[in-house]
């Protein structure tokens, strides 16, 4: 009794999962090592007596370097690669986004692998014809759907792909950075449909590298490394664990933050954006030089394509020295504000009183991301300031203290 009640909670159970490919010189080594029964292979395990309980309702991350194992994982769990060992328990019908396309007939039309995928997820053709146009309203593909997908882009592979996937209405979603791909429009869609099954209750298994969206969205994470757990437990801390992690690997490389006007990470059309950010005083003078302990203004302008189009959101600051260590980052949701909203040719300020910075030169980092605090809009760096204090104090930040130095008679 206790154990079904222990397997009902969970969505997913993993027991010494391993998966070990055979690596051979050439295809003939293969067929040598069969005549000759003799080992003539190297054995490459991608994951190590990997142990995972994952709740029934819970988001679930995965992180990790590119190579540690992460979606060979998540293909294991979708029944789409079988472990060399360890077992696997699943509670709940799966859907997965892995590698786009996967599953799809190149040479039929978007609406025939509508069925083609429906199919193998196990729907009956009565619900497949019953959801049918909500797929293709989704996707919005339009036309396209009578053409070949062999024709389709990354982004309407993804359309079709998640349009999908959410159809089946799963117990269990995995997907496997497929949002990186595609228009700011249809990743926002996405999006917003993924908040309607986490709020209904629905397990999700979320692998990204996107840092922020997997502390936004994941009740707990797990860190692959090497094809082992390296940590597992609460995603701030797994995410911290990795980020100290990283900086130690990579100490002292250098990685350009800045986004070209107008144009997102993908290279699509922004559809908010920010004009200009400024570090400026009380008079709104812009500022090349501070003090330490100075008032300090962020100002920043908001910009919007379509006027007729009302868009709601977050706005996320961060502060970063001239090597790219992080000195503080917040977000209007951690602040406790409602959703802005936002329009063309806002302006919005943001206050630091007494800027306890030191020594240094410093830039403002600036995030634009929806109402879920979750899709980035826009992401752009001010210029740099530097900051002067002539008081020799070390490191990155002053900290209010107080001296208590005892006298010898008050030892006595």
């Amino acid at each position: 009794m206790v154990m079904s009640n222990i397997l009902s909670a969970n969505a997913l159970e993993l027991n010494n999962i391993t998966k070990t490919y055979r690596i051979y010189p050439s295809p003939m080594y293969r067929l040598k090592e069969i005549i000759f029964r003799k080992k003539l292979h190297t054995d490459f395990t991608v994951l190590n007596n990997i142990d995972l309980a994952i709740k029934k309702g819970e988001t679930f991350g995965i992180i990790g370097e590119n190579g540690a194992g992460k979606s060979t994982l998540l293909k294991i769990i979708a029944d789409t690669v079988k472990p060399t060992a360890g077992e696997i328990k699943r509670n709940g019908r799966i859907s997965a986004l892995l590698e786009l396309g996967a599953g799809f007939n190149p040479e039929l039309t978007g609406e025939e692998n509508i069925f083609l995928n429906a199919f193998l997820l196990g729907l009956t053709k009565a619900e497949i014809e019953s959801k049918k146009q909500d797929i293709i309203d989704f996707s919005e593909l339009g036309e396209f759907i009578k053409r070949p997908v062999k024709t389709y882009s990354s982004g309407m592979y993804l359309r079709l792909a998640f349009s999908i996937a959410m159809s089946v209405n799963p117990e269990i979603l995995i997907i496997d950075e497929a949002l990186a791909v595609g228009d700011q429009h249809f990743q926002k869609k996405c999006i917003d449909r993924m908040m309607q099954f986490r709020k209904s209750g629905k397990t999700i298994l979320f692998c990204s590298h996107a840092l922020y969206l997997v502390q936004e969205l994941c009740d707990k994470t797990l860190w692959l490394q090497n094809g082992g757990a390296a940590r597992i437990g609460d995603t701030p801390k797994v995410i911290n664990a990795y980020n100290d992690w990283v900086r130690e690997k990579e100490a002292g490389m250098k990685v350009s933050t800045k986004v070209s006007e107008g144009v997102n990470g993908n290279g699509n059309q922004k559809i908010v954006w920010l004009e200009w950010i400024k570090v400026v005083d009380e008079e709104e003078n812009e500022q090349k030089v501070i003090r330490t302990g100075q008032d300090v203004w962020l100002s920043i302008c908001v910009r919007i394509k379509d006027y007729s189009l009302k868009y709601k959101g977050h706005i996320g600051i961060a502060i970063n020295r001239n090597d790219e260590e992080a000195i503080y980052g917040t977000t209007t949701k951690m602040d406790g504000l409602m959703p802005i909203s936002f329009y063309d040719g806002q302006k919005i300020v943001l206050k630091f009183p007494s800027l306890p910075l030191l020594a240094g030169q410093y830039y403002f980092l600036v995030a634009l991301i929806d109402e879920h605090a979750v899709h980035l809009y826009d992401v752009q760096r001010s210029r740099m300031f530097s900051v002067e204090n002539m008081c020799g104090e070390l490191a990155i930040v002053r900290l209010e203290h107080e001296w208590k130095i005892n006298t010898p008679e008050e030892v006595a």
